[in-house]
């Protein structure tokens, strides 16, 4: 059986990945002093992401599905 995660999951390492890429690029934005409104939206879009992968429950994994509405990730 192979050590990488099934399409469509990410593991506890990739989430911790993605909370540091995430911080990071919020320090950047941070940092300006001023942003466009795209950048504000994808800057409260990264916010609630961040909070989300705060979940506790998601520190071993998590399956990854498009939602009806969006159909995409």
């Amino acid at each position: 059986m192979s050590d990488a995660p099934a399409a469509g999951r990410l593991s506890g390492e990739e989430i911790l990945a993605l909370k540091f890429a995430a911080h990071r690029q919020l320090a950047r934005w941070a940092k300006k002093p001023t942003l466009r409104a795209h950048q504000h939206a994808q800057r409260n879009a990264l916010k609630r992401a961040v909070g989300v992968l705060q979940d506790h429950a998601l520190a071993h994994g998590c399956e990854l599905r498009a939602s009806k509405a969006g159909g995409a990730l």
